[in-house]
């Protein structure tokens, strides 16, 4: 962690430095003092933004983590020359690829402007200052990026929370000092977990439902703990979640005939946490896609096998796989760097609760939630007749539903078919963690066995 976290111990207040894509829609400090903190509700506030800015950054949201999971599953190819997205593609990762360290150091960079937003806020003396509600909306942010990073580079290749799994170096205290910055060992998956679900649990309890674009409230924390219990296979839990945000969270599917209006107008009753671009604050998404004669870099496309797994009639194939460009994904095609980045959505929670539904065995409640999300797509009712049959057509649907949005390589892993791509050595079912941060830390943090 030395690498990451002398950064850090140089420019105190990350949360106030604009990332490469900027900040949302403020005008940031230059600096600010450590010794300083923050005061004012309004420098909570800002900080606040400079965590989102962290999550806009294209070795985060603003790219790799919708690329780098599909390119390594069933959904993308890799068309153009970087030896590290050849290495994905190829799921023959090692430990040096640069995209791996920039994303991990980048989601360390996001860890600790939360940090500094959690340790400074209950020190703002306002009566108008909410302080549980910006912990809340800090705790969610760290939660969601330690939730990340577990899914990357921890659990076992049988899936998580199995007993046993790796964790990560867990930091929950800004990084002000050289002391600070030491490095931490892994801690296990079990106390990464306990991280995870005591943030995510003090944000339910204490975010408001208020719905503000691209900011996180109560309802994205329900989401995200149904998301997370589905990955810990705590299937009445999962419901219970996704239930609350799908009966009480006022969000409604787009119609079949306006689907792709979901990236196309953005912002839709579909969003529950939809990450803000604009002409000041842009990404590279629909750049690395997009052919040269669009003004693109035609680094990834997607696979022609991918194209004709749809089924006919279904609408998400356009958009999935697109006609005009050739291949890409009307999920992104603003080469200006002004696409929005879907993080959760209503259709996601469908097929949560549906699974979790399958797994509890009820079949008819679970299949209705599928076939929800499969009418939608303009597609027919399935009829799976066993709990193995559903579950099976529910990864089926979130294949096609999800696409270029990250999560396939997460659904198969979580349910322990690592070797669903061709992988045949079980140790690629976890990434490697950055070589480079190994070895400065005088191997305090562990390898992942195989790299």
């Amino acid at each position: 962690m030395k690498n990451i976290f002398k950064i850090f111990a140089f420019l105190a207040i990350l949360g106030l430095i604009p990332a490469c894509e900027g900040n949302l829609e403020i005008e940031p400090y230059n600096s600010l003092d450590a010794s300083t903190g923050f005061k004012t509700k309004q420098d909570v506030d800002a900080a606040l933004l400079g965590g989102y800015s962290a999550i806009q950054n294209s070795n985060y949201y603003g790219l790799q983590m919708q690329v780098l999971p599909d390119l390594y599953a069933d959904i993308l190819s890799h068309t153009g020359t970087f030896p590290t997205y050849a290495q994905v593609a190829n799921r023959q990762l090692l430990a040096d690829n640069t995209s791996l360290t920039s994303l991990w150091n980048q989601v360390y960079v996001a860890i600790d402007r939360t940090n500094n937003v959690i340790a400074s806020a209950p020190g703002v003396s306002d009566p108008s200052f909410n302080v549980n509600a910006a912990l809340g909306e800090a705790r969610l942010l760290r939660a969601f990026h330690y939730f990340n990073l577990l899914r990357l580079y921890g659990g076992m290749p049988e899936g998580f929370n199995k007993g046993n799994g790796l964790g990560l170096p867990l930091y929950t205290t800004p990084t002000l000092s050289a002391e600070d910055a030491a490095p931490k060992p892994r801690a296990s998956e079990t106390e990464t977990w306990a991280l995870i679900m005591e943030d995510i649990n003090f944000a339910v309890a204490n975010l408001l439902s208020t719905k503000v674009n691209g900011r996180v409230n109560k309802f994205t924390a329900q989401a995200l703990k149904a998301r997370a219990h589905l990955y810990r296979g705590e299937w009445a839990e999962a419901e219970a979640a996704a239930n609350d945000v799908i009966t009480g969270g006022g969000y409604t599917l787009m119609p079949t005939a306006t689907y792709a209006n979901i990236w196309l107008s953005q912002n839709t009753t579909e969003a529950i946490w939809e990450l803000q671009f604009d002409v000041n604050n842009t990404n590279s998404i629909a750049f690395w896609y997009y052919p040269t004669a669009n003004g693109g870099r035609n680094e990834f496309t997607s696979l022609a096998s991918f194209r004709d797994a749809h089924e006919d009639g279904d609408v998400r194939k356009v958009v999935n796989v697109s006609t005009a460009p050739a291949n890409k994904t009307q999920k992104y095609t603003r080469i200006s760097g002004t696409d929005n980045v879907m993080l959760i959505r209503l259709a996601e929670m469908y097929l949560t609760r549906a699974e979790a539904r399958a797994q509890q065995n009820k079949l008819s409640d679970a299949i209705a939630d599928l076939n929800v999300i499969r009418n939608r797509a303009g597609l027919p009712n399935a009829n799976p007749a066993t709990v193995a049959e559903a579950v099976d057509a529910i990864l089926k649907e979130r294949r096609f539903e999800l696409a270029h949005e990250g999560h396939r390589w997460f659904d198969m892993r979580r349910v322990g078919r690592w070797n669903a791509f061709g992988l045949t050595e079980s140790f690629r079912s976890r990434w490697p963690l950055p070589q480079r941060e190994v070895q400065t830390s005088g191997d305090i943090i562990a390898q992942n066995p195989g790299y």
